[in-house]
């Protein structure tokens, strides 16, 4: 056997065939190891990361690519896989027949040549035949490697019912309830994007990790390109597929994956926040999931991280192992960059195995960092009177109710929803759609909010279920009151009308008993400590 090194693109271009039909013979399912996956890593992100794929040769016939790339740090070669960042597994491209053998001449050449070199390899599934070889050949050489591991979930699609399955997630995601909200709103679509929708994907993503620590960077300049020329590949085992949640034409979440041999594997994931009450993500996820078994698709591959969402979907785990040793030879510089990588290694594992830390990180520490950079002085206000809050507040709201009214003309409207958005705020009209209220608005847009089911105060924590024929309305405006309720009484068919004011206004209750309306109840909440109480008050002389 002998090694070839190649350090540049063009040179592997023209083993282009040998890697793919290694690959082929060995029906590899891994898209990150797939010719074209590497082709464009390297052109797009690779320059300047010391790559060397290392050519192995036997009787003059190429059999074996280790991508590697190779840094200098304190005296110390550090040896990886390529695409650490960006590949979630790495392996070698070898014939499976050829593997145990390969790797021990390899590892071995390495290590006599670099004798103060640290292999630091990520991406490792423990499935992979490479894991196995690996961890025997260590052991024949009594080098105990440091391995951290990552649970990557995936769903085996040959061993579920599909109708037995969905039943059960859907209850478990509250999926049903929230996708007929959603449907509410407009037309809901799932389909394979255009690839020209790559930029929608971008501008959602920065969207979501505007105020959120993101380490992917998904969508700096450089990978953007990266990503863009992969979803536009169109021939080959390895395809990036990227897949839409639309409402009404407009893509609200999206699924950035790649399909290779049988195995989807989710890459990249997110969804619009103004519509995150309805769970967008979850439904897509749905819908990608159930159309699998028609796709040929064997694995569903969740990928690598301790996400509560993929352990309700999954139905087996691998794991993603970083391998690291070294070579014998260590000199002290050799031995202190090992314990530095170690250490980070092991921050990096104990991090990701509680989610409470990563999301405390990644939402917590990002909302915190992003609000110093850029809040004004009303904003550093706001936050002080939240803080106090925290410590004490009181909120206290009275509702009233009105049996009997006036007639008058009144013209309101039922508004749908794309109306709605293009005056008002997506993410507060989403809530309130998404909570049973229903909005009409007069010709100048002046708008209100109705419920037919419930008395429904959030700020206070109260909800109450309404009488027949009752209707419960939310941001009113004053001079606008008489009208509403002649429209309910006339259009609607309403007998008995409630709302509520949070004002202490004197001239507010004159106003609301010149209407007809008559003092019900006062909530009041209470917070001290994070720790919050409701009270409900019906004494009629409180008020009166």
């Amino acid at each position: 056997m002998k090694l070839t090194n190649i350090r540049t693109l063009e040179q592997l271009t023209t083993y282009k065939e040998t890697w793919d039909h290694i690959l082929e013979v060995n029906q590899n399912n891994n898209p990150f190891i797939e010719f074209q996956w590497v082709e464009n890593w390297w052109r797009y992100l690779g320059g300047n990361r010391g790559i060397e794929v290392i050519v192995v040769e036997k009787n003059d016939n190429v059999i074996a690519f280790f991508p590697f790339q190779f840094s200098r740090k304190w005296n110390t070669t550090v040896v990886e896989f390529i695409g650490r960042g960006e590949a979630n597994y790495m392996d070698i491209i070898v014939h499976n027949y050829e593997r145990e053998e390969t790797i021990k001449f390899v590892f071995d050449e390495l290590m006599e040549k670099m004798p103060n070199c640290i292999f630091n390899l990520h991406g490792l599934l423990s499935s992979s035949h490479t894991t196995n070889m690996l961890n025997l050949y260590l052991a024949k050489r009594k080098c105990k490697p440091t391995i951290f591991s990552v649970v990557t979930p995936f769903i085996k699609m040959e061993s579920i019912h599909q109708v037995d399955y969905m039943k059960k997630r859907r209850k478990l995601h509250g999926l049903d309830r929230r996708e007929k909200r959603l449907r509410y709103l407009g037309e809901i679509k799932v389909e394979t994007s255009d690839p020209r929708e790559i930029k929608n994907v971008f501008d959602l993503h920065d969207k979501r990790w505007k105020q959120k620590l993101d380490t992917s960077h998904f969508t700096d300049e450089a990978h953007r390109a990266f990503y863009s020329a992969l979803v536009n590949i169109k021939d080959g085992p390895m395809q990036a597929k990227l897949e839409g949640l639309y409402l009404d034409n407009q893509m609200i979440a999206f699924s950035y994956g790649f399909r290779c041999r049988g195995r989807y594997t989710v890459y990249v994931v997110g969804h619009d926040d103004d519509y995150g009450i309805y769970g967008p993500g979850s439904i897509l996820d749905k819908e990608l999931i159930g159309s699998s078994g028609t796709q040929s698709i064997k694995i569903f591959d969740l990928s690598i991280g301790f996400e509560p969402y993929k352990f309700e979907w999954n139905t087996g785990v691998d794991y993603t192992n970083n391998f690291m040793f070294s070579s014998s030879g260590r000199k002290l510089e050799t031995k202190l960059m090992f314990q530095l990588i170690k250490s980070k290694g092991k921050i990096k594992a104990t991090i990701k195995k509680n989610y409470k830390i990563v999301l405390f990180k990644r939402e917590f520490i990002g909302q915190k960092l992003y609000f110093i950079k850029h809040a004004k002085f009303k904003d550093w206000f706001k936050v002080i009177r939240r803080l106090s809050g925290k410590i004490y507040s009181r909120k206290s709201i009275n509702i009233y109710q009105q049996s009997h009214g006036d007639n008058e003309v009144a013209d309101f409207k039922k508004l749908v929803y794309p109306e709605a958005k293009k005056h008002y705020d997506v993410k507060q009209i989403n809530k309130r759609y998404y909570r049973g209220f229903i909005p009409y608005s007069d010709p100048y847009m002046s708008m209100f909010w109705i419920h037919p089911k419930l008395i429904r105060v959030d700020e206070v924590d109260y909800l109450q279920p309404l009488p027949k024929y009752s209707a419960f309305i939310a941001e009113w405006q004053i001079h606008k009151l008489s009208s509403i309720c002649s429209f309910l009484r006339e259009d609607k068919k309403v007998k008995d009308i409630f709302l509520y004011t949070s004002k202490e206004d004197s001239i507010v209750r004159r106003h609301l008993k010149q209407l007809g309306f008559n003092y019900v109840k006062s909530i009041k909440k209470t917070c001290v400590f994070s720790k919050s109480t409701t009270q409900v008050l019906t004494d009629s002389s409180t008020k009166e």
